[in-house]
């Protein structure tokens, strides 16, 4: 899932830039937009009376009311990083946020907003849509293997065999409490290359590999690893052979990125 994120001062534009690049990315990619809006002090208000206000006031975690052609959903949850989790569960391909600027995503700027990560200032729509493969990606476990399904040759596939990888913080006496990954273009030519070799397999119909980048706290996601095969034991050793490669390149000695333990 690709995060488009807009940011900008209140009156810069960011509403109307969204609802044109919405337009052209729904009609390129039916049912895989996504928009995040940051309400900020404009908190949304709750219909008072209504059923559905009573279910959440009442403390249930998750309100939903279906009608003939749309579903409206009430959550707890205001965390950022956790809705974009749900995104890519849902199979978003595409997480159009607008506001949140302090938050450290590569972005576009509009008006006087100077941010961190900034990547595109002032564009119209069609810059965006050429810089897709510019903005940072973002996925769940489930996420990649929504996409893998939608994309494999399902027919033949026997079986998905998925690695979830974190950082583990105690190995005997050495204590870790955070990974930093921040050679991103490594990082990203090291995994498309372990993919494209695993793809490659006997008995193979799709891999996906996503390893997150930055910190990485320890007990957090670090890789996740998803593969279709035709049979378990081809899926079982095409896994194994990605986790040592990743281990291996990335991990390992010298070729660890960076690493940090307790002192």
């Amino acid at each position: 899932m690709k995060i488009i994120h807009i940011a900008g001062y209140s009156n810069s534009g960011k509403t109307v830039l969204i609802k044109k690049l919405v337009k052209i990315l729904e009609d390129k990619y039916p049912g895989k937009t996504g928009v995040i809006k940051h309400l900020g002090h404009h908190t949304y208000d709750l219909n008072p009376g209504k059923d559905m206000t009573g279910h959440f006031e009442n403390g249930a975690k998750f309100v939903a009311g279906i009608d003939s052609n749309k579903s409206v959903t009430y959550s707890g949850e205001n965390d950022l990083y956790k809705i974009l989790g749900h995104y890519s569960d849902a199979g978003i391909k595409y997480a159009v946020i607008e506001g949140f600027k302090k938050f450290s995503f590569r972005k576009v700027c509009l008006g006087e907003l100077n941010a961190e990560n900034c990547i595109l200032k002032n564009p119209d729509v069609s810059e965006i849509v050429k810089s897709l493969d510019r903005f940072d990606d973002f996925f769940t476990m489930q996420g990649i293997i929504r996409d893998l399904k939608e994309n494999t040759e399902l027919p033949k596939t026997g079986c998905i065999i998925t690695f979830n990888g974190i950082v583990r913080e105690i190995t005997g006496e050495e204590k870790t409490p955070f990974l930093e990954f921040n050679d991103t273009d490594k990082l990203k030519r090291i995994i498309s290359g372990v993919t494209e070799d695993i793809k490659s397999r006997k008995g193979i119909l799709g891999a996906r590999i996503h390893h997150n980048s930055g910190r990485i706290n320890a007990g957090d996601d670090i890789t996740y690893i998803a593969v279709a095969a035709e049979h378990r034991v081809e899926g079982f050793a095409a896994v194994q052979n990605a986790i040592d490669r990743i281990k291996s390149e990335l991990h390992d000695g010298e070729n660890r990125i960076q690493k940090f333990t307790y002192p």
